[in-house]
């Protein structure tokens, strides 16, 4: 079973992706509202694929992405974001971001992400 990791500072959203994911089969192994508390559950929690949002109020996703790339290489992160701009979507691959799933999405959307990563 696939392990998944949400990264979002909206209870609400993780908690509507968890519930998709979970009835889809996978398991949603680690939940964070901050890149502090990433960092904190990451090495127990080990995900095989972690949504990562992009805007949080006091940092950057992008800037998380970065040290995810450095410190666990091998998981795969697929940025979240509402805003469809070329460069935040530029950065992210040139960062390592294995997709980028625009909000809103819809639950294919979203398990077609994860299934490409």
């Amino acid at each position: 079973m696939m392990k998944i990791g949400l990264v979002d500072d909206s209870v609400i959203l993780r908690s509507a992706i968890r519930n998709v994911l979970e009835s889809s089969g996978y398991e949603v192994v680690l939940e964070a509202g901050s890149s502090v508390e990433l960092f904190e559950r990451l090495e127990q929690a080990m995900p095989d694929v972690i949504l990562l949002d992009v805007f949080f109020p006091t940092e950057n996703g992008l800037d998380i992405l970065a040290r995810l790339r450095k410190q666990f290489p091998k998981i795969k992160v697929l940025m979240v974001t509402g805003l469809k701009q070329e460069t935040i979507a530029e950065e992210a691959k040139r960062l390592g971001a294995d997709g980028i799933l625009y909000k809103p999405f819809d639950t294919d959307e979203l398990l077609n992400a994860i299934k490409q990563a």
